[in-house]
């Protein structure tokens, strides 16, 4: 429980959360008429937390919104059985936000990042959610593993 809390106010996590929940409603404003786009005081306050990391924060949008293109193509390869206009738009602003700062822009170590966008789907969607976000993040880090390792191996033998 103290672990739980400790997470939902690390102010790394509450950015994470402020950028989701941008990024959701960015979606969302583009697809539904009426809906409006949040911004960070509004979530701050609906939150009722100020503490966050804002320079995060901002380097997450700014990195998703930029590489949407090549984010969206990405989980298009790695969950091809899941359509972008079929993928629950909660979870595919968490997993742009997830490969943009995990493994694109590599501002946290992947696994961090995965188990904080696993955390995320929990607790803005539901606990199947963070399976799917855990299956196709997780297959995404263990092809980078097995590459890393295949360059490794043959770096070794050309010695």
């Amino acid at each position: 429980m103290q672990e739980e809390e400790q997470i939902v106010s690390d102010p790394r996590h509450i950015a994470r959360i402020l950028a989701v929940q941008y990024l959701f409603s960015q979606h969302k404003h583009e697809t539904e008429s009426g809906f409006l786009t949040f911004e960070v005081e509004s979530l701050l306050q609906i939150l009722e937390e100020e503490k966050y990391d804002k320079n995060l924060y901002e380097k997450l949008i700014d990195g998703v919104e930029s590489k949407v293109v090549e984010l969206d193509n990405i989980i298009k390869e790695k969950a091809p059985e899941w359509p972008i206009d079929q993928i629950n738009p909660v979870n595919l602003s968490i997993l742009r936000l997830a490969l943009w700062e995990g493994f694109v822009a590599k501002l946290t170590p992947p696994k961090v990042v995965i188990n904080e966008a696993i955390e995320m789907a929990k607790q803005l969607s539901s606990e199947a959610d963070g399976a799917f976000i855990n299956g196709v993040l997780g297959n995404i880090y263990n092809e980078i593993k097995q590459k890393e390792e295949v360059k490794e191996e043959s770096n070794g033998t050309s010695n």
